[in-house]
């Protein structure tokens, strides 16, 4: 199967709809022996609900997931059984909170106002550009406001290149290589730190000290606030030292 994947490399999702087609929407992907690329393949709702709901616990992510994603840190999307539970308990009530969506609103139409519309002006004497940079900006700009009230700037008339949004990159990029490439390879490059892993531990302390200047101005807001309770205040910067660690994916 890795040859016909190679061949359809720039058509990825019309290949992958076809063979689901085909297949009754679950296939499994065999890769070479050597690789990490077997991968159970589905579409079908009723495995999706499975997974995801009815029996969710009976799939926990594993080690070998953690070790890939190290980079996340303990955060919602590395966490298992109680830890995941509580995160998620915590994340859903601030989703549901007004304030939340008051802020959301907020958020979006300065975004909007101050950063993609100007920017939509100054392409607008025909000048090529690429949509999807565009809204892959809006988007990292806009959700760095809403976890930690932090714009990187990604999303400006000149295009600039964050140190933040492409550490995320070659972060994605190097997790992506650790699905596919042997474990022995990837303990040599990291021993000779090279390579995806060299670039990987490079992400690693640029997002971890961006995030760091994020959660100790936070912390400081919330002195400013004058908070008195030391267990409120505890579980505040639980939580946003949690969102701040889930930005990365």
């Amino acid at each position: 199967m890795l040859p016909d994947l190679l061949l359809n490399t720039h058509r990825i999702p019309d290949w992958s709809t076809a063979i689901l087609q085909k297949t009754h929407c679950t296939f499994l992907f065999k890769g070479p022996w050597f690789s990490n690329m077997d991968m159970l393949i589905t579409s079908d709702p009723s495995n999706v609900h499975y997974v995801f709901s009815s029996n969710f616990s009976n799939f926990p992510k594993g080690p070998e997931f953690k070790e890939f994603f190290d980079i996340l840190g303990n955060g919602i999307f590395n966490a298992d059984s109680d830890l995941w539970r509580s995160q998620r308990r915590a994340a859903q009530v601030l989703l549901k909170h007004d304030s939340f969506h008051q802020f959301l609103v907020k958020t979006s139409q300065s975004i909007l106002a101050e950063r993609l519309i100007p920017v939509l002006d100054h392409i607008s004497d025909g000048s090529p550009v690429d949509l999807q940079d565009v809204f892959q900006r809006f988007t990292f700009d806009s959700i760095c406001m809403l976890v930690n009230g932090y714009s990187p700037g990604c999303l400006s008339v000149d295009f600039p290149e964050v140190e933040f949004a492409k550490a995320l990159d070659d972060a994605e990029e190097a997790i992506f290589f650790r699905h596919i490439r042997p474990q022995s390879f990837l303990k040599l490059q990291r021993w000779l730190n090279i390579g995806k892993e060299k670039n990987i531990k490079i992400a690693r302390r640029i997002l971890d000290e961006t995030i760091s200047t994020c959660i100790h101005r936070k912390k400081e807001e919330l002195n400013r606030k004058g908070i008195m309770s030391s267990n409120y205040h505890d579980h505040e910067e639980g939580m946003y030292e949690n969102s701040c660690q889930s930005i990365k994916t």
